[in-house]
């Protein structure tokens, strides 16, 4: 009885080894040389977004994340004279660090029709949009919109370190390749890896640039011009543009209909003629034959 529960507490005790020599090297995921290996965070312009709770929501301080807005402001404005306003406005670009990037002058009979892009720090945005305001005398549009990309850049800053992982270790295997063949195959990989992180780091550049600088269009109006012309109270521009609309409806009913005509109509006529025609053709052949080797057999 006393060797039986030796035996059974001996058992117990290997078993309990064995189980802690197993759980042991769970202990850590990553050896101490992939712990040495994995690069460390690049240092970024915009905090690495928290991952997101069960409700969708992000949980932490959301005013520690520098935000990336696009924004963008559209104007239909009037003024007293056209080139003048151009004028103006281009030398506020230059004078809030900006610049023209598109400028449109249309003349008319009444006056001058211009429409421009220009970008400004997006810091400067009111500011211009102020100044604007201030040499028109009539605003008859403002539009300003924002897009947040923020998140997209978040998710090129992780991909962007993932990449650069990559390449590092990819680096490591192309020294330590045996033979050419496996070289060439590694070499095959780091390039498409680089050719990557181009792309990502354009991206970025990209968004960088369009949060930087705001961009606003505008379409300039003389006074003259926007003045609608009005006779009692009928207004003749109005019945010019409508006819004029008209006209070009009729036009584009014309070139569409010949289109089709000459795309559609026209081949499948052609099929369906080119086998009645040669019929016929086959047919007055046989009846001329016919009638010379009877004219033949008079004769004879």
């Amino acid at each position: 009885m006393g060797k039986r529960i030796a035996y059974i507490l001996v058992a117990v005790f290997l078993t309990l080894v064995i189980v802690g020599c197993a759980a042991a090297p769970m202990g850590s995921g990553m050896s101490r040389e992939e712990e040495a290996e994995a690069p460390a965070a690049m240092p970024t312009m915009v905090a690495e977004a928290p991952a997101e709770d069960a409700s969708g929501a992000r949980p932490g301080n959301q005013a520690a994340v520098e935000r990336l807005i696009i924004r963008n402001a559209s104007l239909d404005i009037v003024v007293r004279d056209t080139e003048t306003a151009v004028d103006e406005v281009s030398a506020l670009a230059e004078e809030l660090d900006g610049y023209v990037i598109e400028s449109n002058l249309s003349e008319y009979q009444e006056g001058k029709q211009a429409y421009l892009r220009i970008r400004v720090p997006a810091e400067s945005l009111d500011r211009a949009l102020e100044r604007i305001r201030e040499l028109a005398m009539e605003v008859r549009r403002e539009n300003v919109s924002g897009e947040d990309v923020t998140d997209e850049y978040v998710d090129l800053q992780s991909q962007m370190r993932h990449l650069e992982a990559t390449e590092e270790r990819l680096l490591t295997f192309m020294e330590e390749a045996e033979d050419t063949e496996a070289a060439l195959e590694v070499y095959d990989r780091l390039q498409n890896i680089q050719a990557q992180m181009e792309q990502t780091k354009g991206r970025m550049q990209y968004l960088e640039d369009s949060a930087a600088m705001a961009t606003i269009t505008l379409n300039v109006t003389p006074s003259r011009l926007a003045q609608p012309i009005e006779v009692g109270r009928w207004r003749p521009q109005g019945t010019l543009r409508d006819a004029f609309e008209s006209l070009i409806k009729v036009f584009q009913f014309l070139v569409d209909a010949l289109i089709v005509i000459v795309v559609l109509v026209l081949p499948v006529l052609a099929v369906i003629a080119l086998p009645l025609v040669g019929l016929f053709l086959l047919i007055r052949w046989l009846i001329r034959r016919r009638r010379r080797a009877k004219q033949e057999d008079e004769v004879q």
